[in-house]
């Protein structure tokens, strides 16, 4: 059975400030566990863990990116516009946003243990690891040529593609297809799947479907 080793709190924020150091050479930002910045037309993010199995240096970094729009597009909808004038970080770390797509973790291991740590060793580790998750994941960025390549590749790496739903209509309602998106709504509500937010005692979906027959009138001049 693996024994993982207590990090005391003094090395606990040591290793954060290392993670910090290490993420400011990307011109990454930091807020609570993330690690984020605006990359073209998208939000990327990492969550950075270092722990120690057995009592050896283990290292965990997960990527994670979104449109940045869809943000915009959700508070907009859901009746919380202002909160697109807030720092960036609520992007990464808000409870009220859209959860971004989960991308294949880096996982690094040294015969570290905590006693003999050389937090240099480590930094220069955490950064050589997360700049070559980075320029993956830009990779990645730059295939798409737009957010339907986006959406498509989200659904098709998903475990679970209907948690996506959110960010299929956003899609929908970013280019302006208020009947497509209206619909998608309306099938959900009609399975009593509302989504996952909740404001004022109305659910996403519900404001997703008022919003897009508010659009619709006013297209067609009611």
């Amino acid at each position: 059975m693996v024994k993982f080793s207590k990090i005391d709190k003094q090395l606990k924020k040591e290793l954060k400030k290392v993670q910090r150091n290490a993420a400011k050479k990307l011109q990454l930002k930091s807020r609570d566990w993330a690690y984020f910045n605006k990359v073209g037309d998208y939000l990327v993010s990492y969550m950075i863990d270092i722990d120690f199995p057995d009592n050896e240096f283990r290292l965990t970094i997960d990527p994670y990116i979104k449109p940045y729009i869809f943000d915009d597009i959700f508070w907009e909808v859901f009746d919380m516009a202002s909160n697109s004038q807030e720092p960036m970080s609520l992007r990464a770390v808000g409870a009220f946003t859209v959860d971004s797509l989960s991308l294949p973790y880096r996982m690094v291991k040294e015969d570290w243990t905590m006693e003999d740590l050389d937090l240099e060793k480590v930094e220069t580790k955490v950064f050589e690891v997360l700049s070559e998750t980075h320029e993956e994941v830009l990779k990645l960025i730059n295939s798409f040529s737009t957010f339907e390549d986006f959406y498509a590749y989200a659904v098709e790496n998903s475990p679970n593609p209907a948690r996506h739903d959110l960010m299929g209509m956003l899609l929908m309602i970013h280019r302006e297809q208020y009947a497509e998106a209206l619909q998608m709504a309306e099938d959900l509500i009609a399975k009593r799947k509302f989504g996952g937010f909740n404001n004022k005692s109305k659910w996403i979906n519900e404001y997703i479907a008022d919003y897009c027959k508010e659009r619709l009138e006013l297209d067609s001049g009611i």
